[in-house]
């Protein structure tokens, strides 16, 4: 049986305007889904030859309701039905055999910019106003369809879905970026050969290497990190033909057969079947035979083109053309290709940029890094973590520097691994951290710093130089060492119970050793006070004498991690600055204290009721918006909306006091809120922000806060008014005292034209009969 909150929610959206549901709740057992299927019928909806007046959909809610996801996908057999796929819709396609729906799941809770809205969706998260809300959505969801409004200047751009359910080939990762594009804004139209190697992934992966145009010459080399220059194996040559446009059908379909690439190939100088032609005699022998069809996409809808997307494709055979009745000559390889690809699905497979600007987009240090060559000296604990964050936010050439070797007792709180005992720490960590990203370029020095000899290129270029040694003698050869041009240097260390995190960076040629030895002097005896009796060493192993640190590794994980965070922060720096910075967390028994962003909402008054536990929380900036909107329209009266949220078992919390709309009357003993945009703004903070009407504020100037007969009766009729959905509104009201500053009261009113007055809870009658100042008894 479905829950009582999954049968509710049900009941409660056959209520709603335009859903109708049509059958009982059923459990899909395989899917673990209860599904339901129901009927949309949008009101002003605009004619649309693939959007029906009304249409059937199934409702797919998880076990776990309201929680999970919400499925809304269209009906398979009926008539009124959607087959075709939308922007903001996964792919339409007809569904299983065992399932009378379609694929095309639509997407109507998205964060951002769906169905014209922008920042958070404001979903609730209780159960039937969650449905609710879904099916809402997916009703405008409808109407933008038919006006061809589901795409929205300056939104982010979205790939068209293209048909990959059959796809047995492999996936393949390129490499393009916002310089690679100007690469090929000359090629549009052409085609040519492309080098495919394969790299290790638990998936069969090809990454593209050389692009070559049908001459033979070079057109564009991605260039990748040491861990795909490594690893490239089994190469097999594809091919590759460049689009003008995104190949997309209206409303928002990807071409599915070769004939239906003919009109993307028109402004060019060839079409597929002479492509076929063409590639032939490249691909015939190939033991997976791949076709890159690309295409310019720009960041946002409407914006110019600034990344190029490739999307591929396997062709299983080519036919001969004696099997269909053509000569092997150019002409019949062609003829030959237009009679069997015309009709012949095309095979896409999946694919996936791997370009540096694409993969560190979730999150990267200060953009100066990015490109910088960076050198780090010590790949002991707090070294390989620093070095790990440097890579995944987005770092890309970094040369590691350490003689130890990597032993068994490093594996407590180190990024390596059994598999790299015995080896040199600096050999294995770079070769770890090219294993991270695919545009990771990692050195190894395997020497103590300063190498003997000559300084090695790879150091004395660095424009970063990060020393997570902990040694004097580092920072003294630092400090000798001179660089011809400006380096960032940092040194960072933990405490010895790693309680403590130093870190010092400068900008300048050269590490400056006397201003480090003046920052860090006093720490280190106190450190060494600290360490005196050595109760927090234990034995590196019974058996050895030798005394190890206890740190954890979550609490070195912690320091890395503040180490790129301090990085970030030298870039502002100028030269011959230095910056020193020590923090301290609590003892290994308690939770690591750290400091707190203050709260929002702290500077709140709190209204309640005198008899029931109606409470209301009004930030002091709501406060003094009503305030300064009172001052400013003094003498007149003046008022508002008001917004917020209703949190259930928690107080209500008043979000915004509005200004009165342009089209209210506004008199010195008169006032009467209009309604000019108000509709709108309500239902921009509903789907942006989350926040409801609340009620109503106005002021009496020169007047106490005192409630009239007028004001009562408006928000009686607000109460009973089905269109605010508020049958409970507030109202403040704003009036002063006899020394002329504001005073307030607050009331609560009922749908059964009863009312309450709120009091501050400092001022809240120790009698709960006691008459307000209105006169009525609450």
């Amino acid at each position: 049986m479905p829950s009582d909150e999954i049968t509710e929610a049900v009941a409660a959206i056959d209520e709603r305007a335009g859903v109708t549901v049509l059958d009982d709740l059923y459990l899909d057992e395989e899917r673990g889904r209860w599904v339901v299927k129901i009927r949309l019928r949008p009101d002003d909806l605009a004619d649309h030859s693939e959007v029906p007046r009304e249409t059937d959909w199934y409702l797919h809610l998880r076990d776990t309701f309201p929680a999970g996801s919400i499925g809304i996908y269209p009906a398979d057999q009926d008539a009124n039905t959607i087959t075709a796929t939308f922007a903001h819709q996964k792919l339409n396609v007809a569904g299983s055999e065992d399932t009378p729906w379609r694929k095309g799941d639509i997407c109507v809770a998205r964060y951002g910019h769906t169905l014209n809205q922008t920042g958070a969706t404001g979903e609730p998260s209780t159960g039937t106003d969650r449905l609710c809300w879904h099916m809402d959505r997916a009703l405008q969801w409808l109407r933008n369809a038919a006006q061809g409004e589901l795409r929205e200047p300056d939104e982010p751009f979205e790939i068209p879905a293209f048909n990959t359910a059959d796809a047995q080939g492999p996936t393949l990762a390129f490499n393009e970026s916002r310089e690679s594009f100007d690469d090929w804004v000359d090629v549009y139209g052409q085609w040519g050969t492309v080098a495919l190697y394969s790299v290790p992934t638990a998936e069969e992966t090809y990454v593209t290497d050389v692009f070559t145009d049908d001459d033979g010459e070079v057109v564009y080399e991605p260039d990748w990190g040491g861990y795909i220059e490594s690893e490239m194996d089994d190469a097999v040559c594809g091919a590759w033909a460049l689009l003008d446009q995104v190949p997309i059908d209206p409303p928002w379909e990807a071409p599915e057969t070769w004939r239906d690439l003919e009109d993307f190939f028109e402004e060019t100088a060839t079409d597929p079947y002479t492509l076929r032609a063409n590639i032939k005699p490249v691909l015939e022998e190939e033991s997976v035979k791949i076709l890159l069809i690309g295409f310019p996409i720009p960041a946002q809808v409407g914006n110019e083109p600034e990344l190029i997307y490739w999307q591929p494709s396997e062709i299983e055979e080519f036919k001969d053309p004696q099997d269909v009745g053509h000569r092997s000559t150019g002409q019949g390889q062609c003829r030959a290709a237009r009679i069997v690809a015309g009709r012949e699905q095309i095979r896409w497979l999946e694919a996936n940029n791997w370009s540096h600007d694409q993969l560190i987009r979730r999150g990267h240090m200060d953009e100066w890094f990015l490109d910088r060559t960076i050198v780090l000296i010590g790949a002991g604990a707090l070294g390989s973590m620093v070095a790990e964050n440097l890579v995944r936010a987005g770092c890309q050439q970094l040369t590691i520097v350490d003689s130890d070797t990597y032993e068994i007792g490093n594996v407590s709180r180190h990024t390596l691994s059994l598999d790299d005992v015995g080896r040199n720490k600096a050999t294995m960590l770079a070769d770890r951290l090219q294993s991270v990203a695919p545009y990771v370029q990692a050195v190894d020095v395997d020497t103590a710093f300063p190498p003997s000899g000559e300084m090695p290129a790879s150091i004395s270029d660095a424009e970063v130089v990060i020393d997570c040694s902990a040694s004097r003698v580092v920072r003294r050869a630092l400090d000798r060492e001179r660089w011809d041009h400006r380096v960032v240097f940092c040194s960072a260390a933990m405490g010895r119970r790693a309680n403590r995190l130093f870190c010092f960076t400068a900008y300048s040629h050269t590490f400056p050793y006397t201003d480090y030895e003046e920052a860090f002097s006093l720490w280190r005896l106190q450190e060494q006070i600290e360490w005196d009796d050595e109760t927090d060493a234990v034995p590196e192993r019974i058996g050895c004498w030798h005394p190890a640190s206890v740190i954890r590794t979550d609490r070195v994980m912690t320091w890395a991690g503040t180490v790129t965070r301090l990085l970030d922060n030298a870039t502002g720096l100028t030269l011959g600055e230095t910056d020193f910075t020590v923090l301290e967390t609590s003892g290994d028994d308690e939770v690591p204290t750290v400091s707190e962003a203050t709260p929002p909402f702290q500077d709140v008054t709190t209204w309640e009721a005198a008899t029931s536990p109606v409470t209301v929380q009004v930030p002091e900036k709501c406060r003094e918006a009503m305030f300064e909107r009172c001052r400013q329209d003094h003498p007149c009266e003046t008022g508002g909306i008001l917004a917020g949220i209703d949190r259930e078992d928690d107080p209500a919390l008043l979000i915004n006091a509005q200004e009165p709309p342009p089209d209210s009357i506004q008199e010195p003993t008169k006032f009467l809120r209009g309604t000019d945009k108000v509709e709108d703004w309500l239902r921009d903070a509903r789907e942006s922000l989350g926040i409801d009407y609340l009620g109503e504020w106005h002021y009496h100037p020169a007047a106490p806060p005192d409630i009239s007969l007028d004001d009562r009766k408006a928000m009686n009729e607000i109460a009973a008014d089905d269109g605010y959905d508020c049958p409970h509104p507030l109202l403040f009201i704003v009036g002063q005292d006899d020394t002329q500053e504001f005073a307030v009261n607050a009331y609560l009113f009922h749908r059964d034209n009863d009312y309450e007055q709120l009091y501050r809870m400092s001022d809240r009658p120790d009698d709960t009969g006691e008459a307000g100042t209105d006169g009525k008894t609450v």
